[in-house]
């Protein structure tokens, strides 16, 4: 008796742990990183290269939260992208700020967040993944921004060591990066705002998928309601498979639909 009690407890308990759902709906991500200051840095140089940091290991670590989504690994995006496009998806907020002054030294402290919404973020990826060339401009634009932190980095290391003589030109030239990287932002928002009307035209079509494709339509009576596909299938029989975003439409051998399979995610317009 004693032992069938026990199965039965083992048996709820993996019930209860393996019913859960591996995937957070959301989740709040928060980074702490102190800069110590050099002589030759103003408060205000700090804040930006403390939050430069603490950006960059914040969207490091929602990469790898939303990377081990489940939806998005149908995606084929490598982690290294799924960072990089983050941080255009994702805003990222300081909480707290703090000066001190420790062993003879100045310090900035902040903290900072980033709200990682699974079900929205997942949306928005796909948008990028079905659009190669607004990949290849974030792609461009990630290296940009790489080469202006190694820049960044120089500068600091020799500001940290230079006379007062050269430390004028030297945060000058801090100076141009940091609005170069400024400008990097806008074209940020302007691919935000372009995963946002993709995104608005993706449900588009999934409605008019669902209201007027019909098993048995040609593929340009498809493509009459639809328009062209954003990308095909890959291998044998690439061109029976269309998609539309996360919208999917199969055809048979004689191009006929055989399947179509609308986004459901997208709301329904009545």
């Amino acid at each position: 008796m004693k032992l069938r009690w026990t199965l039965l407890l083992l048996a709820f308990s993996h019930f209860v742990f393996t019913a859960l759902p591996v995937d957070a709906v959301n989740k709040t991500i928060t980074v702490t990183h102190t800069y110590v200051m050099g002589d030759n840095d103003s408060r205000n140089d700090a804040r930006r290269l403390c939050f430069l940091e603490a950006k960059r290991k914040v969207l490091e670590l929602a990469g790898t939260f939303i990377q081990s989504s489940s939806e998005v690994k149908n995606f084929e995006l490598t982690k290294d992208q799924i960072t990089s496009y983050s941080a255009a998806i994702l805003s990222v907020e300081t909480l707290h700020e703090s000066f001190d002054f420790t062993k003879g030294q100045n310090a900035l402290t902040l903290i900072v967040k980033a709200e990682v919404d699974i079900e929205e973020t997942t949306k928005q990826l796909a948008a990028i993944a079905s659009d190669t060339s607004l990949q290849q401009q974030m792609n461009e634009q990630l290296k940009k921004l790489l080469q202006l932190e190694e820049v960044i980095k120089r500068t600091s290391a020799q500001l940290a060591r230079a006379t007062p003589d050269q430390a004028g030109e030297l945060r000058e030239e801090r100076n141009v990066v940091f609005a170069d990287l400024a400008g990097l932002e806008k074209v940020y928002m302007v691919a935000k705002e372009r995963i946002t009307e993709e995104r608005m035209m993706e449900c588009d079509i999934a409605n008019k998928m669902q209201r007027y494709v019909l098993d048995g339509m040609t593929k340009s009576e498809v493509s009459e309601i639809l328009g062209e596909p954003f990308k095909k299938g890959q291998g044998i029989g690439a061109d029976n498979v269309w998609y539309y975003g996360s919208s999917v439409v199969y055809f048979k051998e004689n191009g006929r639909v055989n399947h179509h399979f609308p986004n459901n995610s997208c709301p329904r317009s009545k």
